[in-house]
């Protein structure tokens, strides 16, 4: 289950037809309840999460290219052992059977947003050991520090209709919007330009469906001034 914001008026998210909930809380142990969601084949996922302590993760252009790229080359069921090794394995092979397929990406200064399928066994949280895995190595060595770098193992939704897959989808692709951040956007930093048309991204195959850049920027906005209203913190980043 997908739990989203409380709206106390009429909004985008009621005329998508989603339902808005809060994240359920419990207060008394000061921690968000830890629910297990099985990542099976052929079904859509959110997955998420952030810098530990909310640090940043993305310090410049490079990093975000870098993590963009191995959203790219770390996305097969052949074996890997480094970026480098992926990145050649890649350019060898142009035809790559795939753990996923990414249908949107978001990636901001503290944290990312991916909405993906699992198309081979174990694939999403194969992929995310090596994404995450390989992009803390690459972090670590560069800024010299050691330890985690994001908040323990990836978050992840399941997406089970379409009114909340058009939802995230809006979400995902507008983050940037949600959070009013004010910088120029590239591929690498959202999916969103893939959609409209105005740049190629090397990580999504196909564009299956119409996407409407106003009224996704619409939705994001509005949940980014209903937060600021109501002080809201306990929600999806």
């Amino acid at each position: 289950m997908l739990y989203l914001p409380a709206c106390r008026s009429p909004s985008v998210l009621q005329i998508l037809g989603v339902k808005p909930l809060r994240l359920m809380y419990n207060e008394e142990r000061n921690y968000m309840p830890r629910i297990i969601v099985p990542l099976l084949n052929n079904e859509i996922y959110h997955v998420f999460n952030r810098g530990i302590d909310k640090r940043d993760v993305y310090i410049d252009k490079s990093d975000t290219l870098r993590f963009y790229q191995s959203l790219n080359f770390f996305n097969t069921v052949e074996p890997t052992i480094n970026f480098d090794s992926a990145k050649v394995q890649i350019k060898l092979h142009s035809v790559q059977n795939k753990l996923v397929n990414i249908k949107a990406y978001a990636l901001l200064p503290n944290h990312f947003h991916l909405i993906i399928e699992q198309i081979d066994e174990g694939g999403i949280s194969e992929f995310m050991k090596r994404v995450l895995g390989g992009y803390t190595s690459y972090f670590n060595k560069k800024y010299e520090r050691t330890g985690a770098l994001f908040q323990g193992t990836f978050k992840r939704v399941h997406v089970n209709s379409d009114k909340q897959f058009n939802y995230l989808f809006a979400y995902v692709n507008e983050n940037h919007f949600v959070h009013n951040f004010a910088f120029k956007r590239e591929i690498c930093h959202t999916s969103s330009l893939h959609y409209q048309g105005l740049a190629k991204s090397s990580l999504i195959t196909d564009v299956d469906r119409a996407y409407n850049f106003l009224d996704s920027v619409a939705l994001a906005e509005q949940i980014y001034k209903r937060r600021s209203t109501d002080k809201i913190t306990n929600l999806i980043e």
